[in-house]
């Protein structure tokens, strides 16, 4: 009964991360429930791995809800504790420890809000956790590092240069494992950061390429995102039509994307 337990709670698991991936929250919900429901109703035992995903998704969860505080008590909890002495010599304590490091990415990008917002915090978290990101044997991993590293304000800020230099090294990535989630938030990053308020056609290629990449992806708050740049950089470029149409179509998105208020 226990390995029929394992079996069913990790497919819903892995069913509620995959609607994670596309912004759908009611739908992450449900399958969040039938885990509950699967690990009570069989009696199914948290240690391990399981237990890290378990509450991994459930920090997920609050985060792309809006519940930052819930969030980040689960991102920050002993669980997730990098800091405590942790043996990887089993394929089941790498998992533990990956899902340790995914939990300190997830806190610095909610460090990013204004309520939360600590320059010094997120050098001195970059710096603890970049030893353990930049050479993983796992190229996501490193992928979203690079991600996290090119748009967390950190105390000095960081350079330009390095920032091109975490985007390219993360756009990398993500194409080489044909991730279009990391290929769409990198390119998305990258027009946001170089190419806002910037008149000419090497705005416009950047921004139309954000979007269509965006729209590969499914995730409807990054297709928001997107589609609202290229509107700007359509009403720069005079373009006055094509700005409202991508700008409504950007507006629709973010109504369906974002949490209720």
């Amino acid at each position: 009964m226990q390995w029929r337990g394992q079996i069913m709670c990790h497919y819903s698991i892995y069913m509620a991360f995959c609607a994670a991936a596309v912004g759908n929250w009611a739908l992450v919900k449900t399958h969040s429930d039938k885990l509950w429901q699967n690990i009570s109703r069989l009696e199914v035992s948290l240690s391990g791995p399981l237990g890290y995903l378990t509450m991994y998704l459930s920090g997920i969860y609050h985060q792309g809800t809006g519940d930052f505080e819930t969030a980040l008590e689960i991102f920050q909890s002993e669980k997730f504790d990098l800091s405590s002495p942790r043996s990887t010599t089993s394929s089941a304590s790498q998992v533990e420890k990956d899902f340790s490091i995914l939990a300190a990415l997830n806190t610095l990008w909610i460090l990013q809000a204004p309520a939360y917002k600590d320059t010094r915090k997120n050098t001195t978290l970059i710096e603890s956790i970049a030893p353990l990101c930049k050479t993983h044997p796992n190229l996501d991993i490193q992928t979203a590092f690079h991600l996290v590293a090119a748009t967390v304000k950190t105390n000095p800020p960081t350079s330009s240069i390095d920032v091109k230099g975490h985007l390219t090294v993360a756009l990398r990535g993500a194409q080489q494992t044909a991730n279009m989630q990391f290929t769409c938030i990198t390119l998305s990053v990258m027009c946001s950061r170089f190419f806002v308020n910037v008149v000419g056609a090497q705005a416009e290629k950047s921004a139309m390429a954000a979007s269509a990449q965006a729209q590969r992806s499914g995730n409807m708050l990054w297709m928001s995102v997107a589609d609202g740049m290229l509107g700007h950089c359509f009403e720069l470029n005079g373009k006055p039509v094509e700005a409202k149409i991508t700008m409504d179509k950007a507006r629709g998105m973010a109504g369906k994307a974002l949490p209720p208020t």
